[in-house]
């Protein structure tokens, strides 16, 4: 991103604002995913016991299907860069189009069978990336999609082998309609000395 911006001839404290636009931007939704896919394993034994038996490969995924059914940015708008049939509609160049990652990432056309369950083998059977549009797609694919995926795995895997850790409150759940996006709050977890 910063090549492009040079490369444009962008002035450095436009560089600098995109930069920490993309960095707190990464920060929140990382965050908030953290949080999610805590909560996921925390209410499913099984899952959670197959977290932790995971390699690096498996953990990905895993997270990645829990993120592909809870996407932090449930909402994207990008310019139509030329004409197009949609299928439904079409869009003319330069129209604003309104992409409903939530609606995409339960199509059974495009996520297969039982969409609103956690199949954590679901990316490699369909032959897909796992979090399908959660992190965006083409040249508007999250930069740091690797970054928070690792963050989020490193994080859980040491977390969830703490002894005896338990969930003694559940986050608790509110929207942010300015990101378009799902904030949790409030959880509190504890575990053995």
């Amino acid at each position: 991103m910063i090549s492009h911006l040079i490369e444009e001839g962008y002035p450095e404290k436009a560089i600098l604002i995109e930069c920490m636009t993309y960095a707190v931007a990464g920060m929140v939704t990382t965050r908030e995913f953290i949080v999610m896919a805590a909560w996921h394993l925390f209410d499913n034994d099984s899952l959670r016991a197959r977290f932790l038996a995971a390699d690096e490969t498996e953990h990905v995924g895993i997270l990645e299907e829990i993120l592909r059914l809870e996407p932090v940015a449930a909402m994207v708008h990008r310019r139509a860069t030329e004409d197009a049939d949609l299928g439904t509609g079409s869009a003319t160049k330069g129209e604003l189009l309104a992409v409903d990652i939530r609606a995409a990432n339960v199509d059974p056309e495009s996520v297969g069978e039982c969409p609103h369950s956690i199949h954590p083998d679901r990316a490699k059977r369909m032959r897909t990336v796992g979090s399908f549009m959660s992190f965006g797609d083409g040249s508007h694919r999250c930069p740091g999609a690797q970054v928070a995926m690792n963050e989020t795995r490193v994080f859980l895997d040491r977390l969830f082998r703490l002894p005896g850790l338990r969930l003694e409150h559940e986050p608790e759940m509110t929207w942010c309609d300015g990101l378009m996006s799902y904030e949790l709050r409030g959880a509190t977890v504890s575990c053995s000395a």
